[in-house]
């Protein structure tokens, strides 16, 4: 399994996933009814030996997850694997993708299935290849299409909206796993519920989505519950071992005057529109929140790429973005990973950040200096909330 073109699967964020509770259609029987505790699944989305590995929600992927992901992803172990309804819904909105442009899937086309369980709780499955029987596409209009762009694809998307489509728990979706040559063997599945809310700084930049999202595994029952978390990990970073809380990772990054959380260019307004490259996160790591720190940085003069850290609650290198005020001095961020580059990071404001890569020969990296010599260069990128 190639990791790259697995990293580079991309979303397709469905922000009119949220129709189902936030409007459009009333839906009566038991989606449409208020939302018990859980769980709301109870069959597993594929065979447990065609799940390669899972991922947390909030995760990093820059620069096409540069901000923290709404959705967990679901490695598959093979092409075409068969996805099942993991448990009772209500299927409120298909979304066919074609991939107009690409430097790996062009011409390819796939779908997003959106959902819901109940009155607070809606959810989506993206990247599904073929569609299942019992979702009677022959029957659907496709309406509203539109193209977009990502950081290195263009896109169409068209929607529809089936009437009365109900499936049960274990019920045939339709499969998974385009190619295993190039690498896309990911399902998204997302999950949102408007009993949670996520707080951002800046929440206008942001979906409802990402500030609704909950971890999908969570809400499985015990004993498949543990089956998926058996195959979390990183697969970035495969050899390292998940660890820590939130075990299934957490949209809620921003600390208010702090440089922890998602930073945008100057100059960058309105919300989020799919395209990453000009935003920053500075977060800890999802996958070991306790002991590393994750810079994913969009912007191809300070990456692009997702820099793990080890996390240091004192001292100016390598320290925890939380802790990183706007106190006038420049901390340093250096990772064995990438032994050749190296960040300077600033809170000028509590609103207001500088940052910038400093490229050095290995094992030079001006970390390891008198931080008194530490000073930007004509490659500081200006950032805001």
């Amino acid at each position: 399994m190639r990791l790259e073109p697995l990293r580079r699967a991309r979303s397709v964020f469905l922000t009119l996933l949220v129709l189902a509770a936030c409007g459009g259609d009333s839906i009566s029987g038991p989606a449409g009814e208020a939302c018990g505790p859980g769980p709301y699944f109870t069959v597993l989305p594929a065979a447990a030996n065609d799940i390669a590995a899972i991922s947390v929600i909030g995760g990093l992927g820059a620069p096409g997850h540069t901000l923290p992901t709404p959705h967990a992803g679901l490695f598959l172990a093979r092409e075409n694997v068969p996805i099942r309804v993991p448990g009772d819904m209500a299927i409120t909105e298909l979304r066919r993708v074609t991939y107009l442009q690409s430097p790996t899937r062009q011409g390819e086309r796939d779908y997003a299935v959106n959902f819901q369980v109940c009155s607070e709780v809606t959810g989506w499955f993206g990247h599904i290849v073929t569609l299942a029987p019992t979702i009677p596409t022959a029957s659907i209009e496709w309406r509203n299409c539109e193209t977009y762009s990502t950081s290195d694809e263009r896109v169409e998307s068209c929607l529809a909206r089936p009437r009365d489509l109900r499936l049960s728990a274990g019920d045939a979706l339709g499969t998974g796993g385009l190619s295993a040559a190039r690498g896309f063997l990911a399902v998204d599945i997302g999950l949102l519920d408007t009993r949670v809310r996520h707080t951002y700084v800046s929440p206008g930049r942001f979906s409802l989505g990402q500030l609704h999202a909950v971890c999908t595994w969570e809400q499985f029952d015990a004993a498949n519950r543990s089956v998926l978390f058996s195959k979390l990990r990183d697969l970035a970073r495969p050899g390292v071992a998940p660890a820590g809380e939130p075990r299934c990772g957490t949209l809620q990054v921003d600390v208010a005057g702090t440089a922890q959380g998602v930073w945008a260019e100057t100059g960058v307004s309105g919300p989020v529109q799919g395209d990453e490259r000009r935003y920053i996160t500075l977060a800890n790591y999802p996958y070991r929140p306790q002991d590393e720190l994750a810079l994913s940085l969009g912007p191809a003069n300070l990456g692009p790429f997702v820099a793990v850290v080890p996390r240091r609650s004192s001292g100016r290198v390598n320290r925890a973005f939380d802790q990183v005020r706007a106190d006038g001095q420049i901390y340093c961020y250096t990772q064995a990973e990438a032994p050749t580059f190296s960040w300077f990071v600033s809170l000028t404001s509590d609103t207001a950040l500088r940052i910038e890569r400093v490229t050095h020969a290995v094992a030079a990296s001006p970390c390891a200096a008198d931080p008194g010599t530490w000073r930007f260069g004509g490659g500081a990128v200006s950032m805001v909330r």
